[in-house]
């Protein structure tokens, strides 16, 4: 099932109708230095957005000191090798069932409903390497003022634990045009889970409080390039706050960092 998962959406991304590809660098010194990497941490991000006939696909990768070979001697791998380089990165989709079965799915605010598959994997904290699946509902919002606004529930599916998780997620942007020179853009993301499988022992494999955490990363940016060439959403500059609440699902890892950033789209 998860190999066909992974063949399943690569092929999707293949097949798109249109997408959008992006590079982002950002730049924090206040990191958690008891991660396997350092407190002042550099990250390449590579996003694509693609639609196709019958969704969308969405594709990212994090990329951790992506210009060094890090040696740091405080930072150690599982084969307690100095480096902090790692990486962390996921591809989705979401099948609108509007679009699969001809049939109108809006209600309300809510202008269509999907079915949401996404896979991700990552280097953990340079001990933990993990892999997780995602199977649920994506809820496509009508908000005034935003661009677009998703929440989606799924379960999380982590083959190193006995049970399953529930995850909340939800992604915005919004965009502020007063201008070639004064055009603003506020996005991200948010993903929460209450449990995520057997991570505590074995009494309590649907409930275990250690796998709850809680991700958000919204971004302000500005349009740098409408307003030196007059095209928009080319080079975007700005600031991301990252917040973690037991970040890599591990106990008392919460984290908060402001970021730079410049972020090129293509």
């Amino acid at each position: 099932m998860q190999t066909k998962t992974i063949v399943g959406l690569l092929a999707l991304i293949l097949s798109s109708a249109a997408s959008a590809v992006s590079v982002s660098f950002l730049k924090g010194d206040n990191f958690r230095d008891d991660l396997g990497y350092r407190k002042d941490k550099t990250t390449m991000t590579i996003e694509n957005f693609s639609v196709w006939e019958l969704g969308s696909v969405f594709f990212y990768y994090d990329i951790t000191e992506p210009t060094t070979d890090d040696k740091d001697p405080d930072l150690h791998d599982f084969d307690s090798k100095p480096v902090s380089n790692q990486f962390f990165g996921g591809i989705s989709t979401a099948l609108s069932l509007s679009k699969i079965t001809n049939k109108n799915f809006s209600y309300g605010p809510m202008k269509d409903l999907s079915i949401r598959l996404e896979l991700e994997n990552g280097s953990g904290n340079g001990v933990n390497n993990f892999q997780n699946y995602f199977y649920g509902l994506q809820y496509d919002i009508a908000v005034p003022g935003f661009d677009f606004f998703s929440l989606n529930t799924v379960l999380r599916d982590n083959p190193n634990d006995a049970g399953v998780g529930f995850q909340i997620g939800m992604f915005w942007q919004m965009t502020w045009d007063y201008g070639r020179w004064n055009r603003y853009k506020f996005t991200g993301f948010l993903a929460a889970s209450p449990w995520d499988g057997d991570q505590d022992s074995e009494k309590y494999t649907f409930f275990a409080k250690n796998g709850r955490y809680l991700t958000t990363q919204p971004q302000l940016l500005y349009d740098l390039g409408y307003g030196l060439w007059g095209k928009q959403n080319r080079l975007e500059v700005g600031l991301e706050y990252a917040y973690f609440i037991n970040r890599f699902q591990l106990k008392e890892t919460d984290e908060m960092c402001l970021q730079y950033m410049v972020k090129m789209s293509f």
